[in-house]
């Protein structure tokens, strides 16, 4: 019985040091072998989310991504939502830089969605707190302070946040 459950651990330690070689491997900027995809644990994909990204490799990223929303713990599926808001947002201050601002809001909706996602999963997720606030400001939302039916219009005016859509970027 013993050497049963020394061989399980033997394995387990295998896997985890072949998933940590793969990590690495990604994190160090070269992609990994397809045949061992097949049997990558959900880390090792996510560590090949964040490569596709790094590449500027988006769409493979985002599907990625997607994919993972259903693996692991509530901790993991955390870091998954984090890290589509990443992307999400990254594409949405590409967007702002280039003056394509209805894109940019597009993308900036869903990186809000993916950082509230987030946070309902891991409300202690500092980053996906921080990044939220970021999305926030890059793109107010409206419809949050529009006037209950009954307020009269001039109300509605005191309300609204006056601000420009992007960040701010210094002195003139």
């Amino acid at each position: 019985m013993l050497a049963l459950s020394a061989l399980l651990e033997l394995r387990q330690w295998r896997k985890a040091a072949a998933a940590n070689a793969d990590i690495a491997e990604l994190l160090g900027g070269h992609d990994i072998a397809p045949e061992r995809l097949a049997a990558a644990s959900p880390q090792v994909l996510l560590a090949r989310a964040v490569y596709f990204v790094r590449h500027e490799r988006y769409g493979d990223a985002l599907e990625l991504l997607n994919l993972l929303e259903t693996r692991g713990d509530g901790a993991f599926r955390a870091d998954v939502y984090y890290n589509q808001g990443n992307l999400q947002l990254a594409q949405a201050l590409d967007r702002v830089e280039k003056s394509e601002m209805d894109q940019a809001r597009v993308f900036a909706e869903l990186a809000k969605e993916a950082y509230r996602r987030a946070l309902s999963l891991a409300p202690g997720h500092w980053d996906a707190k921080y990044n939220l606030e970021v999305a926030m400001r890059l793109m107010p939302e409206m419809d949050r302070v529009s006037p209950a039916d009954d307020e009269a219009p001039a109300a509605e005016s005191k309300r609204l946040w006056t601000g420009l859509p992007g960040l701010p970027r210094g002195l003139p």
